[in-house]
């Protein structure tokens, strides 16, 4: 209870006008400026660095298909000229014999050079026959950059390449030109961008294709220079844009928040409701400023409760505490309880779920050979509970002792508290009467839990006794008593609903066979030994759940 006073403790401001040491630590001007300053700065740095990425990426991507768009709209402007003007019904001949002595043959060369000499960009000119499955070259121009040796000869068949190729065969089966952009397969010289046109006779048989190519890495080194022109311009003005937004966000928010931390750690008591004035910003941060000064108010006036309700738990602790002890004090608890008496083994033990508890037992000699035993657990918890248990007990042992039997001692109890029971409590009791030199027990049951019996050499089975009504609901209510021997060597076990109810943190109930199992482990154990068992076996299975009720038990073994 102490620690959890003090636990709430809270530090109140400093009176004298100076910061304290965590305050300090934690808000000073220069490390909230900052702060902000780095992360701000970061983050705009790592937003805009995302944005120059994607707009220069974007920008590459719109310019190279810009410039392959151009390239591929001249390659076919290109082609269906070389298509009209190339003689057809000579290149059909010619696309059989092969002769590179035939003067066409030359003519139509020296053509494609000139048109491939003339044409910035072009790669590759030339004219096939195709086929099903493979083209034969029939002329390719050169210009005098090229390599000789990478030049095709009239009559070099190759098969079609890679699924890019496929682009051309429907073109050839509909005897058509391409339209668009078409990129050709890397066949070793890299990608490129193609164009072709159909080739026909003045029949109007198709007799070649004419095709001319772009290699993209050669597009690419032309539109380089101009893509880091704009790469320039852009990372140029994403970093002016940046510079103008720090300076803003500084002047903005960095400036009132540090003015705004300022006020707060020089807080003295009603001095930042006038100096919170000033933070005309109309924004958030005057928001934020007026929520401090709402809540000082409401600092100093929770201050003061909790200094009061502080001193008031303390006093209640300290009266619970000695509530505590009064209660221990009124059970038996002093063990072995009759150190004279070997005919029995007696033990029992209380444990409350708060700070003191409803439940309670009792055992005491009415005469030499005649030992009661009592109970009982009373509905609620805490100080009424413990209240009501003390007056229940006292009650009890007054009539047991003027010689009632069980059964009529719960009849007379019952009466009395129901004369002055206006907050309607009640109390479920097992009451027993153990004769000490036969063994021999008249009990009676006040809604109360099914006792543990052992014959000996046995194990402890639950004996379903008759229930009676509880104590202190109804008034002219009858209880009736019932009789059992306990043998030599045998043992009686009782307890409240603390043990079957136990709760998991799974909220499963612990329930009565769990207690068989539990107190079978060692049935042979003395009296204490059988409550130290039960109640291990209740603690493995709650674990860490918190204890829900009172949990008492009482054993006692005949001997």
């Amino acid at each position: 209870m102490k620690e959890q006073d003090n636990a709430l403790q809270v530090q109140q401001p400093p009176q004298d006008g100076k910061k304290s040491t965590n305050t300090e630590n934690f808000t000073q001007k220069g490390q909230v400026k900052k702060g902000l300053n780095r992360r701000i700065t970061i983050a705009l740095i790592f937003l805009m660095s995302i944005m120059a990425a994607a707009i220069i990426a974007f920008t590459a991507k719109s310019m190279q298909l810009i410039y392959y768009s151009q390239y591929s709209a001249k390659a076919q402007d290109l082609v269906r000229m070389l298509a009209h003007e190339i003689d057809g019904d000579w290149l059909g001949e010619f696309s059989k014999t092969l002769d590179t002595d035939d003067p066409g043959y030359q003519s139509v060369k020296d053509f494609l050079n000139h048109i491939k000499t003339d044409f910035t960009g072009i790669q590759y000119l030339y004219i096939y026959s195709p086929g099903e499955s493979s083209f034969t070259y029939l002329v390719e121009g050169q210009s005098e950059s090229d390599d000789p040796s990478g030049i095709s000869s009239p009559g070099d068949v190759y098969t079609y390449g890679s699924a890019d190729y496929n682009n051309l065969i429907p073109d050839i089966k509909a005897q058509r030109a391409s339209t668009g952009i078409v990129y050709g397969a890397d066949v070793g010289f890299g990608r490129t961008v193609c164009a072709w046109a159909p080739v026909f006779d003045s029949a109007g048989k198709m007799v070649a294709m004419v095709e001319a190519d772009y290699v993209v890495e050669d597009l690419g080194k032309r539109i380089r220079g101009n893509i880091a022109w704009i790469v320039a311009v852009e990372l140029l003005s994403i970093l002016i844009v940046v510079m103008l937004m720090i300076v803003l966000i500084r002047r903005i928010v960095i400036r009132p928040l540090t003015d705004l931390t300022d006020t707060v750690d020089s807080y003295q008591s009603g001095k930042i409701r006038t100096d919170i004035s000033k933070f005309k910003t109309d924004d958030e941060i005057t928001s934020l400023a007026h929520s401090f000064s709402d809540m000082t108010i409401r600092i100093e006036q929770y201050i003061k409760d909790l200094t009061a309700v502080t001193a008031e738990k303390e006093r209640i602790g300290a009266e619970l505490n000695v509530a505590t002890k009064i209660q221990a004090s009124m059970l038996p608890s002093m063990f072995p309880a009759f150190p004279d008496r070997d005919e029995f083994d007696i033990f029992a033990s209380m444990t409350p779920a708060k700070e003191v508890g409803g439940d309670f037992y009792d055992f005491f000699l009415i005469d030499e050979d005649h030992l009661a035993l009592v109970i009982a657990d009373v509905s609620g918890k805490g100080v009424p509970a413990a209240l009501f248990m003390m007056m229940s007990k006292i009650l009890i042992a007054n009539n047991v002792t003027m010689g009632h039997r069980p059964g009529k001692a719960l009849e007379q109890v019952n009466e009395q508290i129901c004369k002055n029971n206006e907050e309607d409590m009640f109390v479920t009791v097992w009451l027993g009467i153990l004769e000490i030199s036969t063994g021999h027990v008249v009990a009676a049951n006040a809604g109360h839990e099914y006792p543990f019996i052992r014959k000996p050499g046995g194990k402890f089975e639950i004996f379903k006794d008759k229930h009676d009504f509880i104590v202190g609901g109804m008034e002219g209510m009858s209880y009736h008593d019932y009789e059992f021997t306990i043998e030599p060597g045998g043992a009686l076990f009782v307890y409240t609903d603390g043990a079957p109810e136990a709760t998991s943190a799974g909220q499963e109930l612990f329930g009565t066979d769990r207690m068989i199992e539990a107190i079978n482990k060692d049935p042979d154990a003395d009296a204490r030994g059988l409550i130290r068992q039960m109640k291990e076996g209740v603690d493995n299975f709650v674990g860490d759940a918190p204890q829900f009720d009172d949990l008492t038990m009482l054993a006692i073994r005949y001997r």
